[in-house]
């Protein structure tokens, strides 16, 4: 007996707090399901897309925080 396996495709994405509105947001998300789609022959109704929006504080490069790397950079400007 065959039995169709079929994936279901999940997209994560991370974001900066408020740096999407959220039409934006809606049409990323339609648009990566159309990708999948389109790619990956996966049906619509099995795409999961989840944007993840993260403070600014809990991003971290080079040990630094987003905010003490903004702050970092300026200091080095002057």
């Amino acid at each position: 007996m065959w039995v169709e396996v079929m994936f279901l495709p999940l997209v994560e994405m991370y974001f900066g707090k408020g740096a999407l509105t959220d039409e934006q947001k809606a049409d990323l998300s339609r648009k990566v399901t159309d990708l999948i789609v389109r790619e990956a022959k996966q049906p619509q109704h099995y795409t999961w897309v989840i944007i993840h929006e993260v403070p600014a504080e809990n991003w971290m490069i080079d040990r630094l925080t987003l905010p003490e790397l903004k702050a970092k950079l300026a200091a080095e400007k002057k």
